[in-house]
Order: C-alpha cells, then structure tokens, then sequence
C-alpha cells in the first residue's frame, strides 16, 4: 500500500500449460468484471494501462473472430510467446482508493520445460518468482483433456496437465503463504471450457459431479501438498465457461512432436446461435478475487489506522506538554513549539485520511458480500 493515494497492490498467479487459454481467462475476467459491476454504485474494475488494454483488446478481437466462423477451434488462437503484464484496478466510485490486479501471463510450455534455452529458463525463474509471491493462485485446467481425452491415453493425462511441475510451483507458494500467515492464502482450482459438461450453460448433459471428481482425482498431491505447506490457505473449486457460447464436436489425438507421449489433444466445437459469449462461473471468480483482496485491505488499513492514531495521539500529547514556565517559554520563542503542533497536526491529517480507506474499503467489502455465489462453487478445504 502506498499511503499518499491509497493503492493496495496484489500479485494473482495463472498456473497452467500450454494451450489452456489463460489470456482468454484474463480478457474474459476483465469483461465479466466491468459488466457485473456496472450496476454497482460502489466500486468498478477497469485496465490500469495502456499495454493491459491492448493485450486485452488483441484477445478478445481473436476470440470474437473465431466464434464468428460458427466452427471454432481453440488451436487457431495465437499462444503467449512472451510473457506479458495484465494490469486491472478496482477503484472505490468517487474516492481515492484503488486496489491493482497484477496478473502475469506467460508461456504455458515454460511450465512444462521451462524453455528451450538460458535465456528462457531465467525468465521462468522470473515468473516462478511471482507465483511463489502471489496472493492468489488460479490454476486453469482443461476439462476436455479430463472428460474426453479417452481410456486409451489416459496415462497421458497427467503428463499433458503438468501436474508435477504445479504441483512444484504450489509447494513453493504454500511455503510462502505460511511465512506470510497475515497475507491472504487462495488457491482456485479452475476447470475451463466447460460449457459441454455443465446443464446450467445450455448442455443437454450434466457432468458437474464427474468433472470435479476427476479434477481431485488428478490433483490431489497438488491438494495435500496445499493442506501439508500452507493449512489456513482457503481452496475453492470453481469451472467456468470460457466462451458459453459453444458445443464440443469431436476431441481426436494427432501426432504432435514434442507433446507427452508425442501426441496432442484437439477439439472442435460449433457455436451455438446466437453466438453470444456468456461466461459463467467468471462472476464467481471476480467475486472471490475482490472480496479475498478487499478483505485483507481492509485488515491491512485497520492496522496502519491504528499505528496512526498512536502516532497522532503521541505528536499532539508531545506538542501540548508543559515542561515549566521558562521551559515553555523557550519554546514559544525559538518556534519549537509551533513545529511540534505542526508535526501532530500532520499525523492527525494522515490519521484522519487512513480513517476514510478504512470506511471506504468497509464499503467495498458491503457491497461485494452482498454477491451471493453460484452453486458452481464449491470449498475443496
């Protein structure tokens, strides 16, 4: 936090392979944000510079062409080849209060490899870095891989969701999150392109249950290694509808050099009339992300309110002291004691401003608990 303009600053970690769609997962989170939150006369969520409005822009003008063709295939989307900042503010209306998003998006192959060279492998370490520091871990994964990948290559599977090296980079992060008992401590585990297997986003079938008991199935050393490190870390589990608008087809291993097993999954879907994305489970996401962070805001302010109440209590107290007649008199003349009054009316200024982002962040908090979460949601601790 930077107490001049009230800026709370949280690093949110994607933790996820290639090919997943953690670039369509941050454009969709910023979408469904604004459009939840237009309503809202408390807070609103908009891109905190120029490059996360373009990254953004450039994903979601991929994506609508794509959909547009009615036969839509996730491959013909561009992978990350760099990483790249997504920047999101949650601003208090008409306050000076804003709470900032850093999301990292990155390769997804640097997970699997970490590259094919030196320079690759230090900017993984780099990215590492920050997802060990992360408040918030959300770990995407790729339904279609768990649903229809099939029995032939389901020895694959664990291969193809690098469940190994998340399970790596979440220990690192629990052990953080412990050190950091006072931070928040979230893991969600997230299953995308759902649309095909959950009734409430227009599917004729529903495979809810199924889909979240292979995700615990799957990552349940990445669950022990979270309940083991980092025991107060809340675990959510949460699928989403990457598009909402779409109807998987066909799911057919090809040959791929260079994928586990030397094979690779890829799925064709239709688009269904009207065409319209309609992302569900996203509003849950956003939901759990700012009440998670405006929460520990909250906390954070309370305890900086306090220290400067003391601070403000002690400089008036010291400013107004007697200390004897003559004493007094020095005081008054050499201007010491006008510089003191002005130090505690200082700190009674910044006492006072501490006091309005703590109500103001109380607010925030009102209004976002007011959200009722979806019946997607479900605690996995």
């Amino acid at each position: 936090m930077t107490d001049e303009h009230s800026v709370f600053e949280y690093k949110i970690g994607l933790l996820a392979p290639s090919r997943v769609g953690k670039s369509t997962l941050i454009a969709g989170l910023l979408t469904e944000g604004q459009q939840q939150l237009a309503q809202d006369s408390s807070v609103h969520l908009l891109t905190a510079d120029r490059p996360t409005k373009n990254r953004l822009a450039a994903t979601y003008n991929l994506v609508s062409g794509a959909l547009k063709a009615r036969m839509f295939e996730p491959g013909l989307v561009p992978s990350t080849s760099d990483p790249s900042w997504f920047r999101l503010l949650l601003e208090a209306r008409g306050q000076d209060l804003q709470i900032r998003f850093d999301i990292l998006d990155y390769p997804g192959a640097w997970l699997e490899g970490a590259g094919e060279g030196t320079e690759d492998e230090q900017k993984w370490n780099e990215c590492e870095a920050f997802l060990a520091d992360s408040s918030v871990l959300i770990l995407p994964i790729d339904s279609v891989l768990l649903m229809d990948s099939g029995d032939d290559h389901a020895h694959l599977l664990a291969s193809h969701l690098s469940v190994f090296q998340i399970n790596q980079a979440v220990l690192r992060w629990a052990k953080n999150r412990r050190e950091l008992s006072g931070e928040p401590a979230m893991i969600v585990f997230c299953p995308v392109k759902c649309e095909t297997y959950l009734s409430d986003s227009g599917s004729l079938q529903d495979h809810a249950g199924t889909l979240r008991g292979k995700v615990v199935d799957q990552f349940s050393d990445v669950l022990k290694t979270v309940r083991d490190a980092a025991p107060h870390a809340a675990v959510r589990y949460l699928p989403i509808d990457t598009f909402g608008c779409v109807e998987l087809v066909s799911a057919r291993w090809i040959h791929a050099q260079g994928s586990p097993g030397g094979e690779m999954l890829v799925p064709k879907y239709r688009v269904r009339p009207p065409g319209q994305i309609v992302r569900k489970g996203l509003d849950d996401l956003l939901t759990l992300l700012c009440r998670q962070l405006v929460d520990t805001a909250r906390a954070q302010s309370e305890r900086t309110t306090a220290a400067k109440q003391t601070a403000a209590l002690n400089s008036r107290n010291h400013a107004e002291l007697r200390e004897g007649f003559f004493r007094d008199l020095w005081l008054n003349f050499n201007g010491e004691r006008n510089r003191r009054r002005h130090t505690a009316a200082t700190d009674e200024r910044l006492f006072a401003m501490s006091q309005r982002t703590t109500q103001s962040l109380f607010d925030v908090l009102t209004a976002l608990a007011g959200r009722e979460s979806g019946p997607r949601l479900h605690h996995l601790s």
